[in-house]
Parts: C-alpha cells; structure tokens; sequence
C-alpha cells in the first residue's frame, strides 16, 4: 500500500510541476499526472507478477520433490509389508512439516515488503492457510481465512469446511457458495458443488442437494457429480459418495478414506 501512495504522490507532484513550470495546462497536467501513475502501477505489477513467478517456481519445486520422497517412501512401505500404521503417519507428517518449514524459509524475504506491495499480505496468508491446514492448525486457520484469497476450488472448499466444522446455519454456508460459483468459469466448480452437495445431504436436504447437482452439471464434466445426481434422483441416498474427486476430497476432512483391510499370505518370511 505504501508503493500505491507513493506512486500517487510521484504522479500528483509531476502533474503540479509541469503546470507551474507552465509547460502544459492544467487539464494536460491532470492527465500526465494519470498516465504517470497507471505507469508506475503497471510497473510495480510486473515486477510483482516476475518475482512471485518465479519465487512460485521454486516453491512448486521443493513440493514437488518432497512429495515425491514421501511417494517413494510409502511405496517402500507397502512393497515391505509396513504394519505399523502410527509410526508410518507420524514419519510422513515429519517429512511434510520438513517441506512447509522449507517453503516458509522462501516466503521469509517477503514479509519486509508487505506494507509496500498491495495484495502481498494477502498472497502470503493464503499461502500460509494451506500449510496450516495441512497441519490441522484450526486456531491458525481460523485466523488466515478472513484474509486469504479464496480464488482457487480447493480453498473454496475449505472456507465451506470450516464454516460446517464450526457448524453454521445453512444460509451462511450457501451464501459462501454462491459467491464462488456465480461467475467461475466451466470446469471450475466441481467439487466446489460436490462439498455443498455433501452438506445438504447430511442436513437432510435431499432435494437441494438434488437441484445443485443438477446445476452443476450444466457447469462441469464430472462422473462423481452425475453419479450422485442419479443416486438421489432414484432414492439411492446411501450411495451418494464423493470418493470419486481422491485426495482433493479427503483433504477437506470432512470424511476419511474408507481403507478395506488386505489378508496378507503367510509365507514363512518374518519382518524385524
């Protein structure tokens, strides 16, 4: 923000000075003044875009290579035989807190310039908002949402958790969900429709659930989305599942995996 006065000052000083100078009239001198601070906007834009661009590449970078450890190592565990769900969990939560402490230590210089970039602290917080969701920090999350940018699906969907983990009245729910689908682009909102569905069939609203399905389809491509449209239109409410969107649907937490027990053959080999 103060990048934003300061270019307006800039730009108020020159329109002031070319009419005292009287190298123009004043009305010339009001649009100089205008040009010189849509310059200085755009300009401090591209050199945000150009920074975050390419701080962005780095940090998709370190996940990328972390998750693929962690990918790697779970592999290893299922080729093994791994038994010991805890110590398994409590390893891949260390290796995924190892990551968002790398990312952070990226983000870390950026912190001195967010009274000076507008929108900085925003972008930061909805960085940080993910991280602490995937610590399952709530108090920290509670505290990011107001000031993140709910632009991507997956956040959408969060801010629609937390708001149903905190058990709020429908109405307020809806309203959230109605901002995020007005005018989203086609393929955007599946499983933004999917989570809002979800909620209406657990408060037991079945035909609402039944017209957003509906709707959601006139907006995305999605076999989950037409299977539970077709699972409420034939009485099939037990059937409604939204297992079909993987990871990006657990991530919320509001269900877990249903993970079916595997009977591993003895073969007289013995694991220390």
């Amino acid at each position: 923000m103060i990048s934003v006065l300061l270019i307006a000052l800039v730009a108020l000083a020159a329109g002031v000075g070319l009419t005292a100078a009287g190298v123009s009239p004043w009305y010339w001198s009001i649009l100089w003044a205008m040009l010189v601070f849509l310059s200085g906007q755009l300009t401090l834009a591209w050199a945000l875009r150009r920074k975050m661009g390419g701080l962005n590449d780095r940090i998709q970078g370190v996940m990328r290579a972390a998750q693929a450890r962690m990918q790697a190592k779970v592999q290893r565990w299922r080729n093994g035989r791994m038994t010991d769900a805890r110590a398994a969990e409590a390893e891949l939560a260390k290796d995924r807190d190892a990551m968002i402490d790398e990312v952070r230590a990226l983000l870390a210089p950026l912190e001195r310039w967010r009274r000076w970039i507008p929108l900085l602290g925003r972008q930061l917080a909805t960085m940080e908002l993910q991280f602490a969701w995937q610590k399952q920090d709530w108090a920290r999350v509670d505290a990011l949402l107001p000031r993140a940018l709910l632009m991507e699906p997956l956040l959408v969907c969060m801010k629609l958790a937390r708001m149903w983990q905190h058990n709020e009245p429908t109405e307020a729910i809806a309203k959230v969900f109605r901002k995020a689908t007005r005018r989203a682009r086609y393929g955007t909102t599946a499983l933004i429709y999917a989570t809002w569905s979800w909620m209406l069939v657990k408060r037991g609203d079945i035909d609402g659930a039944f017209k957003a399905l509906v709707e959601a389809e006139e907006k995305n491509e999605h076999p989950t989305l037409k299977a539970n449209r077709d699972h409420l239109a034939n009485n099939r409410v037990q059937h409604f599942s939204n297992a079909g969107f993987g990871e990006e649907w657990y991530a919320l937490g509001l269900e877990t995996p249903k993970v079916r027990a595997r009977r591993v053959r003895d073969d007289g080999r013995f694991f220390h």
